[in-house]
């Protein structure tokens, strides 16, 4: 296992994480921005939060199959992706509606989270093996590698 694979992986779970909580929990006030419009029936906010959520199984997936604290579950890193991308979505939502009195939780808003986790965990199955190798050539020395 390359360990500057496993740095990267974590950085990128924590800094995604972190960005998703900003985005779920910030009031953007700018007047510009209104995602209440629609685009094919469908409210720009959900296609917000697909776009928000359909990393999480890539980094999950990527951060279960780095750990070694999960060695015992990363050949169930596909069903642990999607069972906590899920909690996560859920989560975040209901944060939104107990907690932030400028934000509110919409069973619609998870919908659009779970469609991407669930989407972006199909994905993440078959690319799996490709970002892996993709992420040990950027993180192995060249020297290394011949």
């Amino acid at each position: 296992m390359n360990k500057g694979a496993k740095i990267l992986v974590n950085i990128l779970y924590l800094v995604y994480i972190a960005m998703v909580l900003f985005f779920c929990f910030f009031k953007f006030s700018t007047p510009d921005l209104d995602l209440g419009k629609y685009f094919l029936g469908i409210r720009l906010d959900r296609y917000a939060h697909f776009i928000m959520f359909f990393p999480y199984p890539f980094i999950t997936w990527l951060t279960l199959r780095y750990s070694k604290l999960f060695t015992k579950f990363s050949r169930h890193a596909i069903i642990i992706t999607i069972v906590s991308g899920l909690l996560f979505a859920a989560f975040t939502e209901i944060c939104q509606d107990c907690f932030f009195d400028s934000r509110q939780g919409d069973v619609f808003d998870f919908a659009a989270d779970s469609a991407a986790i669930i989407t972006g965990t199909i994905a993440a199955y078959f690319t799996g093996p490709l970002m892996i190798r993709v992420i040990e050539m950027i993180t192995v020395p060249k020297k290394i590698r011949h």
